[in-house]
């Protein structure tokens, strides 16, 4: 099983850059994980505004992981989950140029030893 994802959302979204990316039919796809310890990184132009979500599938619903798992600006956290699927919701961002502004995410395990 793939659980590593890395995702640059730079020209996605709707016309504002905005979307709701998971492992079903969006582009790009949030692989699948094992569940465990993850990084949830983020880094690039974060405009005015947006706003990265984090969520993972409980029962038939996506619910957000925590508030470290909501993302302003640059940075990260750790999370740790016993489910499979995680969503990631963008959000906030307005203006025809947010959606041409380079954001990387990254969703990768922590190895414990």
């Amino acid at each position: 099983m793939i659980s590593t994802t890395s995702i640059n959302l730079y020209g996605l979204g709707d016309t504002n850059g905005n979307g709701t990316y998971n492992s079903g039919t969006s582009t790009p796809k949030i692989n699948p994980i094992k569940g465990g310890t993850y990084a949830f990184l983020a880094s690039g132009t974060f405009s005015s505004g947006t706003t990265l979500t984090l969520q993972h599938k409980v029962g038939g619903a996506y619910v957000d992981i925590g508030s470290d798992a909501v993302l302003t600006s640059p940075g990260g956290c750790t999370f740790t989950t016993s489910q499979t699927e995680l969503q990631l919701v963008v959000s906030n961002r307005t203006g025809t140029s947010a959606k041409n502004e380079t954001l990387y995410v990254e969703i990768a395990p922590i190895d414990t030893i």
